[in-house]
């Protein structure tokens, strides 16, 4: 299973899934531009180039079948890497993510600094540890507004895949509503499942184990190692 992280986060976000998902569940997590190891390099503003050398980098690294995971933004990276791989993957997983073809809505991206940075607070994505040390926000913000102008970039996108989805949404999400991701249903003509948690839209930190169980069992019925 490949894990897609959020706009601004990293793989780090998904490290301790291994654990929960078992060990019949080979877990990989997407290191993307801007972040992490790959700090030094700039992170990127076209879907394109972040979803092309991943969905390369899985063709050559990772045996069918594929599961991939995606949050948030990382919901709309899975779903472009998912459109480049074809047959390889047996099922996409998306959470918090609004269905590629509606608009992100706000425009985030065009906030100054001060106006993102409470955008993301507002949505519980800034750990308040962090908040103390405007010095290391101010090098994250780049990211994070790059990121967001990949989501941004989506509206409009209507391919439809062979491959089943599952989605996930959190009941008090104010960026991607129970409605937004059920409309994920349009774009498989494979199955489709919605799973609704409670919480916001990081829910997926308040239960972890609650998310794993439901992508164990996808990877289970899919016989995913």
């Amino acid at each position: 299973m490949v894990c897609v992280p959020y706009a601004g986060g990293g793989a780090s976000a998904f490290w301790d899934w291994a654990e929960l998902l078992g060990e019949s569940v080979e877990l990989w997590c997407a290191v993307l531009p801007g972040r992490e190891r790959r700090f030094a390099e700039p992170a990127v503003t076209e879907a394109a180039r972040v979803s092309a050398p991943l969905a390369e980098a899985i063709r050559a690294e990772i045996a069918a079948p594929v599961v991939l995971f995606g949050h948030s933004m990382g919901g709309l990276i899975a779903f472009d890497v998912a459109r480049r791989l074809g047959g390889q993957v047996e099922h996409l997983v998306v959470s918090a993510a609004k269905a590629p073809h509606l608009p992100f809505g706000g425009e985030p991206h065009l906030l100054d600094d001060d106006g993102l940075l409470g955008w993301m607070t507002t949505l519980g994505g800034v750990p308040a540890d962090l908040l103390a040390h405007r010095d290391v926000l101010g090098l994250l913000l780049p990211t994070l507004r790059a990121d967001l102008t990949v989501c941004a970039g989506f509206h409009g996108t209507r391919d439809v895949l062979d491959v089943p989805i599952t989605a996930f949404c959190g009941t008090d999400d104010p960026l991607a509503t129970a409605a937004d991701v059920a409309a994920w249903r349009h774009h498989t003509v494979a199955g489709f499942d919605l799973v609704v948690r409670p919480g916001g839209h990081f829910y997926l930190k308040d239960d972890p184990a609650a998310v794993t169980s439901v992508v164990r069992s996808v990877t289970a019925k899919e016989g995913v190692q």
